[in-house]
């Protein structure tokens, strides 16, 4: 049974689902209706374009139930309120304890579940920390192996006199784990990583991107086991989360300009 199906009697065969399928599933027959055939369906990377793009519902897709697409939303970023939402994000480095609400985090890790992915797999999966104990035990882990490197070498120090060099004391860290067989997981954990990072500067939490723990993640074996990493996955995005416990009145400046180089 075919993956793709078409109504007929609200298709008006104006090419809008051919045109925008990325990997020519869809081509149209004698009488311009669109249609699939087995050959072509096992490049279609389910990403639903086919079916969103029909102004007429005239499409299904067996893997994208109907009733799981949404109606487009109002509430579009104007570009002035997405400029400012980047200019104005932090760097958090002091979190207060206090964990985030299980509601708020269930809703931006449901909205970071449309981060872009390479060919539409989805494979990347969140793993996060409930509780500022839980996350200061991953801390102490990175800790203790940015001080035996010589990265950081003060750091297990610091940890064990109660500061935080590697966590900043964060409530929570999310880290996202991808098989690392997968085309792109590097580029798709980046992805996701910078979607969660703005869906949580939006709603007022503090974010820092935790690159020594993705380091360490791929590194050392007693972090490793305590991510309870499934096998064949690794860290490919880590970000810290909690309330910040300080407040910027202004925005630091960027020195230089933006540097990009034009090609005709």
């Amino acid at each position: 049974m075919a993956n793709i199906t078409v109504d007929r009697t609200r298709c008006k065969r104006d090419g809008f689902c051919v045109a925008t399928c990325p990997f020519a599933v869809l081509t149209t027959d004698a009488e311009g209706y669109p249609i699939t055939s087995p050959e072509s369906e096992k490049n279609c990377i389910n990403c639903g374009h086919c079916v969103a793009v029909c102004p007429t519902a005239a499409l299904e897709h067996a893997k994208l139930p109907p009733n799981d697409f949404l109606a487009v939303q109002p509430g579009q970023a104007t570009p002035e309120a997405l400029d400012a939402l980047i200019r104005n994000r932090r760097s958090i480095r002091k979190f207060k304890r206090t964990p985030l609400p299980q509601e708020t985090l269930d809703e931006i890790f449901q909205v970071a579940r449309y981060a872009p992915t390479t060919k539409n797999m989805n494979h990347i999966a969140w793993h996060v920390t409930r509780t500022y104990e839980a996350t200061r035990h991953l801390a102490g882990l990175t800790a203790a192996w940015i001080s035996q490197v010589g990265y950081l070498p003060t750091a297990m120090d610091a940890f064990n006199a109660g500061g935080d060099l590697v966590l900043h004391g964060a409530p929570h860290v999310a880290y996202c784990v991808s098989p690392m067989e997968d085309l792109m997981p590097w580029t798709d954990g980046a992805i996701a990583a910078t979607m969660l990072d703005l869906i949580a500067t939006a709603r007022g939490i503090g974010t820092c991107w935790a690159g020594i723990f993705i380091k360490a993640a791929g590194a050392h074996a007693p972090l490793q086991q305590a991510l309870h990493l499934p096998e064949g996955t690794g860290v490919v995005g880590a970000l810290m989360l909690g309330l910040p416990a300080e407040r910027f009145h202004q925005t630091p400046p960027h020195i230089g300009q933006a540097d990009v180089t034009w090609i005709d």
